[in-house]
């Protein structure tokens, strides 16, 4: 039972674009009892989880980051191969979200509450930064928590001046061990704020701290990680999160008595999401066609009806610009052939966009490409160095080993007969022999 007596913090696990997850889960927290987060003592989090945190952290409102994550997703949906089209700079993308959103003095604001999780290139070692210098020093540190290797580029951001990748790669729920840490994860597993498995006692597998059940629900959430689902689904999985911290709440008595309560079976929804467009929606009456408001075939607004309305109408209309008014029909005969023709291109298409891509990529990189050119000289030649050091302990201790074996062997046969020495000096040799090769 969660005590509000003792000092609390929380903690993300990184999750890519399953990040949508949080938005549900925190924005239900900070409607029904905010003081949760705002009395933490620290919010840790790695990968997406960090930009969560930092989110939180800040008071960033979340309908603000829900559309920049919707809007990430649509751009990375776009291209044949996903995210991992050469021409899809993720980083890029969340680095400019932080430099909109995050005020000037983020860093002082963040200093001491904030905890993200790095993963130190040089030596494979996690790191837990929460003091920060500059603005530009924080977003450096996010930055580096979300670089996937390969994923996201082959050289890794800088922080400080030293490489780090994902902080995921050593440590994906940073401060879980300590007590009275809430950990969040949109996999289903022991997190306390995590969903639900469909089916009880199921084997689980710990991915740096994080703990997730093997089914195949699970299974999609991951793939989800690294390829963006559709609006609707993301829709879904936002109102999960909600739902996951609403059952948290109640389990624990933290529904705060301060905040409205709303009842979480809406019996009539009045797609109040859709005010934003019922200007066009009663232009389009006026011309004859069914009005948008009243259709809403884009988005089922049992999906959404939970969440606050700032967050129903960003998913609304992300849904609804991927999805037209004219039905199935529509679909079959405009979008999906021309989706069809795209993928049957990529043989011929993509080269050109590789090309292209990595210029583009060249130009930006020229700047710092003495400086890491050099870095990967050096990481290679420290790798060697090691494994030369490695390789020669191994035969030091190999050939300390082989002496001493001979002086207790020698000891030994001094006391035995003529013909068991020398039946055991072949053997030393033969020992020897399979040494050398």
């Amino acid at each position: 039972m969660f005590d509000l007596k003792k000092e609390w913090s929380i903690s993300f696990a990184g999750c890519g674009f399953m990040g949508i997850y949080y938005v549900g889960a925190t924005s239900c927290i900070l409607e029904r009892f905010p003081r949760f987060i705002q009395d933490a003592s620290k919010i840790y989090g790695a990968s997406a989880g960090a930009l969560t945190a930092a989110v939180l952290t800040l008071g960033i409102p979340l309908e603000k980051c829900c559309a920049d994550l919707m809007s990430i997703a649509k751009e990375a949906r776009k291209h044949k191969l996903g995210p991992l089209h050469p021409s899809f700079k993720l980083l890029q993308r969340v680095q400019d979200t932080l430099l909109k959103h995050l005020p000037e003095d983020a860093h002082v604001r963040a200093s001491g509450k904030l905890s993200v999780s790095l993963t130190r290139v040089s030596d494979v070692k996690n790191v837990l930064v929460s003091e920060f210098d500059s603005r530009e020093e924080l977003i450096q540190a996010l930055i580096c928590s979300c670089f996937v290797p390969f994923y996201c580029g082959v050289i890794p951001p800088r922080y400080r001046g030293v490489h780090y990748v994902d902080g995921a790669v050593t440590d994906n729920l940073p401060g879980c061990q300590l007590k009275q840490t809430i950990t969040f994860s949109p996999f289903a597993g022991e997190s306390d704020i995590c969903p639900q498995a469909s089916t009880l006692n199921l084997p689980e597998v710990r991915f740096n701290n994080v703990s997730i059940q093997v089914n195949s629900e699970n299974l999609y959430r991951v793939t989800s990680t690294f390829f963006p689902p559709e609006p609707e689904a993301m829709a879904e999985i936002c109102h999960n999160g909600y739902r996951d911290a609403f059952r948290f709440l109640q389990e624990n008595n933290l529904i705060s008595s301060e905040c409205p309560i709303r009842n979480l079976a809406i019996d009539s929804f009045k797609y109040v999401c859709c005010e934003v467009v019922k200007e066009s929606s009663v232009k389009a009456q006026q011309d004859g066609l069914n009005p948008l408001w009243e259709d809403h075939s884009w988005l089922d607004p049992h999906l959404v009806e939970n969440l606050p309305i700032e967050i129903q109408r960003v998913l609304c209309v992300a849904c609804r610009e991927t999805r037209t008014t004219d039905g199935l029909f529509s679909y079959m005969t405009g979008y999906l052939p021309k989706k069809v023709t795209s993928y049957i291109q990529i043989p011929y298409s993509l080269p050109v966009e590789l090309v292209s891509s990595l210029s583009q990529r060249l130009v930006y990189w020229i700047p710092d490409l003495q400086r890491d050119m050099s870095w990967l000289y050096s990481m290679v030649g420290d790798i060697y160095k090691q494994a030369l050091k490695d390789d020669k302990e191994e035969s030091d201790s190999l050939d300390k080993s082989s002496l001493s074996c001979l002086q207790t062997m020698q000891n030994g046969m001094a006391r035995l007969p003529c013909s068991s020495k020398q039946a055991h000096i072949a053997h030393f040799f033969y020992l020897k022999v399979l040494y050398l090769h």
